[in-house]
């Protein structure tokens, strides 16, 4: 595997891990705003299952925003160098 194969994976495995990670927060903040009697078992479950697949996707588009800004960015270089 190249390197640039090997770092495309890696980002996309810790944007991965971002998303869920902002899923299970912003599942926590739901739960500790909406009080107990207001939801059903059922509903927990699924809202739970609902955020975990919003995270998921919206680690999959930080993933793909950071995949292009990372190819854009190879238009903005010069073609000069300067010594350190």
């Amino acid at each position: 595997m190249s390197r640039a194969a090997a770092g495309a994976l890696l980002l996309i495995l810790a944007s991965e891990a971002l998303g869920l990670a902002l899923g299970q927060w912003f599942y926590g903040l739901f739960v500790s705003t909406v009080p107990p009697l207001a939801m059903s078992s059922f509903n927990m479950g699924t809202s739970h299952a609902a955020f975990l697949v919003y995270g998921a996707l919206s680690g999959l588009a930080i993933g793909a925003l950071a995949l292009v800004a990372v190819y854009a960015s190879r238009f903005f270089v010069s073609g000069e160098r300067e010594a350190d």
